[in-house]
């Protein structure tokens, strides 16, 4: 084997210039913008991201696309994501990328950016029609700070430039240009950051089974596993016959949480931190994490009442699952206070990211905020002064974006539905979520295509036919049997009426609705649920 330390800009021109490749036993690219978001973030604070491993190949290799008769000098077995992303993010197509009309609409998606504004993480978000709409230089796109200029003084003269220009826009408090020219300057230099190559020389088989051991599922000890463990060695039975239990009966009540998250919020309840290492010694005693867990386990029972209150009862449609901790400890320190402004707050710490990256940095900020506030209002408006400078109204492009990359937009287009006692789509005419009077435990909704993809065919773009303006939420069983069809056969087949369809805020004759009016329709529903959205934002954020 052999090692070299390789540049990253370097890797990414290898990549375009087709002097590595993958061979055709490597999936495609499955990464999230959230993953290449944080793949930069990790650069830009020096964190390691792990090496890649190529292949020499002594023989002929099966390429996955190949369209020149170049030889590639090596093949990339493992870091083809990491590879790819860092293409997305520098705007070069590899060379490995099926499309041209397919990485136009990759770069959309990933579309990364430098938040030059704030002192503290994340550094770096994924920009959404929010985001986009934010005037002046704040969110930079790093594709721009990125790009070589072959001149290194005219790279410099424009970031100079930048900087100056963010200085009068009044951004970036306590910092002169030179330190903002500094932090657009440290992004800058995540093209000279350098990644491990590790090369091999082994035969096809060998190749195939380090690939497949490199990429097999392991199982992980996780911080909160050793810890608990402090505690069931210090405190014999109460991980078994009272943490563990309590966490199943989360479970079967739709909340699949996971023993971090749980225990987070015992710590974060008993002594204020999240990081289990920055805890004091003496909590892992019996006496206090007992304490500690009697107060943490009502809370969350009352935690899952007041979300089932608007429609949450799974742990799967949330946009986050970190947030439920600063929920949580809102909860336990006020408990007979209305709910509604803390649930304000999580829509909109969800909309923009709060934990997207350094999750455990951004809760212990929220507990000191809760700590340091004498009711629910007060700490409510100290959480949500650290989401966003302004918290601009939800737009029509929120609601034009893929279902499947928007887990807001997803989970906001639900409560939208649930608030508005839509009934689901069977036989039975049961409100979405219940059977007859009885609401439904881990209820879970379906994302459904009211025009489905088939019917639309090759007339529109996956992201078109995917919009979220496109989507019905329905139940599990219904959604089961309706076929891909055109609209007016499945809702004449099912008894839909036009009083349901509206409960989805689906209007107009859409079963007779024809392929090339589609794009005006989507459009215009888009628009409805961007303003049914801010309703329901003003309504429960109301004396914020």
């Amino acid at each position: 084997m052999a090692h070299e330390a390789v540049k990253v800009a370097d890797i990414v021109d290898r990549a375009v210039n087709h002097a590595w490749s993958v061979p055709e036993f490597q999936r495609g690219f499955v990464w999230k913008a959230a993953q290449a978001r944080d793949l930069i973030e990790s650069l830009w604070l020096n964190y390691p991201i792990g090496s890649i491993l190529m292949w020499d190949s002594h023989g002929p290799v099966v390429e996955r696309l190949a369209s020149d008769s170049q030889k590639p000098a090596l093949w990339l077995v493992d870091g083809q994501q990491r590879t790819t992303a860092l293409c997305i993010l520098f705007g070069r197509k590899p060379y490995w990328w099926p499309s041209q009309d397919t990485w136009e609409k990759i770069r959309t998606r990933f579309d990364v950016r430098f938040d030059v504004h704030t002192k503290e993480p994340p550094y770096f978000v994924v920009a959404n029609a929010a985001i986009r709409k934010v005037k002046g230089h704040r969110y930079v796109p790093v594709s721009s700070l990125l790009v070589l200029d072959i001149e290194r003084e005219k790279d410099a003269k424009a970031l100079q430039d930048l900087a100056k220009d963010i200085k009068l826009e009044g951004l970036c408090d306590g910092m002169d240009s030179m330190e903002v020219y500094s932090r657009l300057d440290r992004v800058r230099k995540i093209r000279d950051k350098e990644m491990v190559k590790i090369t091999v020389d082994h035969d096809l088989e060998d190749v195939v089974e380090i690939f497949g051991r490199l990429n097999s599922r392991g199982t992980r000890v996780t911080e909160a596993d050793i810890y608990l463990g402090i505690v069931a060695g210090r405190n014999p039975g109460w991980v078994k016959d009272s943490f563990l239990p309590y966490l199943n009966q989360l479970e079967n009540a739709g909340y699949d949480i996971g023993p971090n998250l749980l225990f987070r919020s015992v710590t974060a309840i008993g002594a204020g931190k999240v990081r289990f290492s920055e805890v004091p010694e003496d909590f892992w005693n019996p006496a206090k994490v007992t304490a500690a867990w009697e107060r943490a386990k009502p809370t969350w029972t009352k935690l899952l009442m007041r979300l089932n209150e608007y429609g949450v009862m799974t742990s799967r449609v949330l946009p986050t699952e970190n947030a439920l901790v600063t929920l949580a400890s809102l909860i336990e320190k006020f408990p007979t206070e209305e709910f509604r402004h803390a649930f304000y707050w999580f829509l909109q710490a969800s909309r923009f990211g709060r934990y997207s990256a350094a999750a455990n940095t951004a809760l212990e900020e929220d507990l000191k905020d809760i700590s340091d506030s004498k009711d629910l209002k007060s700490a409510t408006q100290k959480l949500l002064a650290r989401i966003s400078a302004g918290l601009p109204p939800m737009t029509d492009e929120d609601f034009l974006r893929d279902y499947g990359d928007s887990r807001f937009g997803r989970f906001m287009l639900y409560l939208l539905v649930y608030k508005n006692r839509a009934q689901d789509w069977d036989k039975e005419k049961h409100r979405l979520g219940f059977h007859g009077q009885e609401m439904l435990e881990d209820f879970q909704p379906q994302w459904h295509h009211i025009f489905p993809r088939k019917f639309l065919g090759a007339a529109y773009g996956e992201e078109m036919i995917d919009a979220l303006g496109n989507i019905a939420v329905i139940g599990p069983e219904i959604n089961i049997r309706i076929s891909n069809k055109a609209p007016m056969k499945y809702i004449d087949k099912y008894g839909i009426d036009a009083g349901r369809l509206e409960q989805q805020f689906i209007t107009g004759p859409v079963e007779q609705m024809t392929v090339d009016k589609y794009e005006g329709w989507v459009k215009a529903r888009a628009s409805t649920l961007a303003d049914k959205a801010n309703e329901f934002l003003a309504e429960i954020g109301e004396g914020l």
